[in-house]
């Protein structure tokens, strides 16, 4: 007697077509979005010619890897030498969220809080003037915009003959930390303010105590109440804190967020054995190796990465690797989701995130990181409420509160040649097109 087959399969069969069909499913989304990621980077990269080298990491909030790539360009890097996402580099501004988590976790602590006056903690500052143009207004009048916007004030003919006033008012941590102290980099255009600052050589002082005596020196460009002026605050704020607990920047981050946290790679100190990138420079409409000094951030030096440093530049001098610093990202904002104690309390997560100053339709300010509205530079929309920072040499990270996912895009030039929607902003809306 012949056994008739069924048509139907069993239940085990069908349950392994199921996993089948999604595992597929799966793998081909995957594949697609890191083929899409990468045509992005080969773009920008290779046809555009806009960056030496461009590196996408991207988790979930419980560290799931959804990218994890990297394009470089042979006229720097030959084949086997590209960077990867594995690799150490210079964050500079990107260490500004570093240190406002640790002065949060430092008011937690009771060490300091945001209306302590700056003086509390040093006194070198206690004699700081306002550098004020002949009609009154603070010499940040006449300085362009961080992107080029003009100068408020332009009817001065020489924004350099100025007098010296005392402050409005006192300065607290919390104007460190919104970038209403006054302080400023060396690129204003002013020659009187930036070459008084270069001649300083900031970066090159051995000690936290010697770095203040310079800055005390220099004027400020506006009093607090003026509003929002990007500088040297943060860095600043980095040696307050060292005051306040009583120990180096690096090892409050060693102990504070490093060793509970089982975080390697991000760090004040480069590793004996690692060799950071060459610095390369776009600032003549090609990529080409930047000149000595030619990041003007500080008139010409750059922080000192080497191993045995003792001065730690709390708004630019840390390095790190992309999975590094992804992991402080996750840890800092999904707390549950990656099974730790939380870095923050809620409350000063929701502080660090607030929008304290410089609202515009772009976003506004935070604590060390700016707050996205969503607006694009084509003028389409992400959205609202993207976390996101980056750093002097092209570095940037994002953290995608509703998505639950962070995403670090590193890179090492100094102004790009081409200005456009963002690495980043390509990334989430490949994320969201093959993922939600």
């Amino acid at each position: 007697m012949m056994l008739a087959l069924s048509t139907r399969p069993s239940s085990k069969v069908a349950l392994l077509l199921t996993s089948y069909l999604v595992v597929s499913a799966s793998y081909s989304w995957a594949e697609t979005l890191e083929q899409e990621a990468r045509s992005a980077l080969n773009y920008i990269v290779g046809e555009q010619k806009s960056h030496p080298f461009l590196t996408v990491y991207v988790e979930t909030a419980d560290g799931e890897v959804l990218l994890d790539d990297a394009v470089a360009s042979n006229q720097f890097f030959p084949a086997g030498e590209e960077p990867t996402n594995r690799d150490w580099m210079r964050i500079w501004s990107m260490t500004k969220l570093v240190t406002s988590v640790l002065a949060l976790d430092a008011m937690e602590r009771g060490e300091l809080s945001l209306d302590d006056p700056i003086t509390q903690f040093l006194p070198e500052l206690s004699d700081l003037k306002v550098a004020m143009l002949e009609n009154g207004n603070p010499i940040s009048k006449a300085i362009e915009g961080d992107f080029g916007e003009p100068a408020a004030e332009r009817s001065v003919s020489d924004p350099c003959d100025y007098r010296l006033d005392v402050p409005d008012r006192v300065m607290t941590v919390h104007d460190l930390l919104v970038h209403t102290g006054g302080f400023y980099y060396a690129w204003t255009g002013i020659s009187c303010l930036d070459e008084a600052q270069a001649a300083l050589s900031l970066p090159a002082a051995t000690s936290s105590a010697e770095w203040l005596q310079g800055v005390a020196k220099l004027p400020l460009v506006q009093s607090p109440d003026d509003g929002w002026y990007y500088g040297l605050n943060t860095t600043v704020l980095g040696f307050l804190i060292e005051r306040a607990a009583g120990k180096s920047l690096q090892r409050l981050v060693e102990e504070r967020i490093l060793a509970p946290y089982d975080i390697e790679a991000l760090s004040y100190l480069v590793p004996s054995d690692v060799e950071l990138q060459p610095v390369i420079s776009g600032a003549d409409g090609e990529l080409r190796l930047a000149t000595a000094k030619e990041l003007a951030i500080f008139g010409g030096l750059q922080p000192p990465y080497g191993p045995e440093t003792t001065l730690f530049l709390g708004g630019e001098g840390m390095v790190a690797t992309a999975p590094a610093f992804a992991r402080f990202l996750r840890i800092l904002f999904f707390p549950k989701s990656t099974s730790t104690e939380p870095l923050l309390t809620p409350q000063s997560l929701k502080l660090l995130v607030a929008p304290h100053i410089n609202e515009t339709e772009w976003g506004a300010q935070g604590y060390g990181v700016y707050v996205s509205s969503g607006l694009r530079a084509d003028q389409t929309y992400d959205r609202p409420g993207i976390v996101r920072g980056g750093g002097y040499e092209g570095t940037m990270y994002w953290v995608d509160q509703e998505k639950e996912r962070v995403g670090v895009v590193m890179t090492q030039v100094f102004m790009p040649p081409f200005a456009g929607v963002s690495i980043d902003d390509r990334v989430r809306a490949l994320l969201d097109h093959y993922i939600d």
